[in-house]
């Protein structure tokens, strides 16, 4: 089966590398899988992964207009690309922006090949809920476009089941639908040796302390500012410490708080290599998800979730939703809603403080890390392809 695959935002060192893992599953299968990407150069991979790529520069730190410039930069760039593919079987269109299922969507029609789109973020309503999109004209256009791509899409693909929700919602059938949440690659992470950065002043850090740890961006969307009040409330028990790893457009105003409050017992540090954050995260404690408080972003799937699990951290966040269900129902930790810092701050010291209870989490969730672990899912995103595509296994 010939996939092809698109993803603007595709990663193989760090970030979300979930197209990366898919990828070489399917290629484990025997098939052969072409990935056009608007990151990094064109290349063919180890594994045999084509990589083709539309050079189209974006950052979270761009305007909002100069983002929406990069989106359509990547969509007439990987149009073109992939209309140069021969004997497509099933184009696969992995969202945000909207703009690369739309790509997914035309090139299923010039090539009479089935598309299968799936759903990172359920758009347009995470920026019209979040107050970044109020052009009334611009929000019924994509939501116009939105339906057709779940009207036309062979099968629809959600990162959890509060998007699936969502999207059934809209009029979708049901068992159109899939869930395939993000992954734990646990055995991977097995493999990691628990390492500390070799900065000696983070060795010296770290030593004694109790450690949570946020990895991933630091933009508005991520809410950090929640953990670092929650450092300033924990500021005089001096065996929590929080880590913060990564890049965004709040990091430099979340390095002044820091600053200006005196927070010792935090740590921010820059971007570095996925294995390289996963070593240290398995030297830490508690991992933290943080979201602003805004209800559509508890839907999220965000690969550093599943990350934790594989190596074993009970989990906080600052939200509720199906994260949360999951953590409370099997032990592993709990989600607080976002003006509940009192709780969520007593949580942490509990963990810190109780050696059986915290046991028992970090069991539960290297547990619960089975239920994702990214074989499972990337055999499951298979057969979903493979129904896609009309059943081309069965008659190859």
């Amino acid at each position: 089966m010939k996939i092809l695959y698109l993803h603007q935002h595709f990663q193989k060192e760090k970030g979300a590398t979930r197209s990366y893992e898919f990828s070489k599953f399917f290629l484990k299968q025997g098939d052969s899988v072409t990935l056009i990407t608007g990151t990094g150069t064109s290349e063919t991979t180890a594994e045999g992964l084509e990589v083709v790529s539309t050079a189209t520069k974006y950052d979270q730190k761009m305007s909002k207009w100069r983002r929406i410039q990069a989106f359509v930069q990547f969509m007439t760039g990987s149009f073109k690309l992939g209309m140069k593919q021969k004997r497509v079987d099933v184009i696969y269109a992995t969202s945000t922006p909207l703009t690369v299922g739309l790509v997914g969507l035309a090139l299923s029609k010039m090539k009479r090949v089935p598309f299968v789109f799936e759903v990172r973020d359920v758009w347009p309503d995470v920026p019209v809920k979040l107050g970044y999109l109020k052009n009334r004209f611009l929000i019924g256009i994509l939501s116009y476009l939105e339906k057709q791509l779940y009207k036309h899409a062979a099968e629809v693909v959600a990162l959890s089941p509060a998007m699936k929700k969502n999207i059934v919602a809209k009029g979708v059938a049901s068992e159109k639908v899939h869930v395939v949440e993000n992954l734990a690659n646990n055995e991977a992470m097995k493999r990691i040796i628990a390492k500390t950065p070799t900065s000696l002043k983070v060795k010296s850090w770290v030593r004694d302390r109790f450690v949570v740890i946020h990895p991933g961006t630091m933009g508005e969307v991520n809410g950090l500012q929640h953990l670092l009040n929650a450092a300033h409330k924990l500021k005089d028990k001096s065996h929590i410490g929080f880590v913060l790893i990564g890049e965004g457009s709040e990091k430099a105003a979340l390095q002044q708080q820091v600053v200006e409050q005196g927070l010792e017992n935090v740590l921010i540090l820059d971007e570095m290599p996925k294995k390289e954050v996963q070593s240290f995260m398995k030297c830490c404690d508690l991992g933290a998800m943080t979201v602003k408080d805004a209800r559509i972003l508890w839907d999220n799937s965000a690969n550093k979730f599943f990350d934790f699990l594989a190596a074993g951290l009970p989990v906080i966040l600052n939200y509720q939703g199906w994260q949360h269900d999951v953590l409370v129902k099997s032990g592993a930790g709990e989600g607080f809603l976002y003006a509940n810092q009192a709780g969520y701050c007593r949580f942490i010291e509990e963990m810190a403080r109780d050696k059986v209870r915290y046991y028992k989490a970090q069991q539960a969730s290297r547990r619960l890390s089975e239920a994702y672990d990214a074989e499972r899912l990337a055999g499951r995103m298979h057969d979903i392809l493979v129904k896609g595509a009309g059943g081309y296994e069965a008659s190859r």
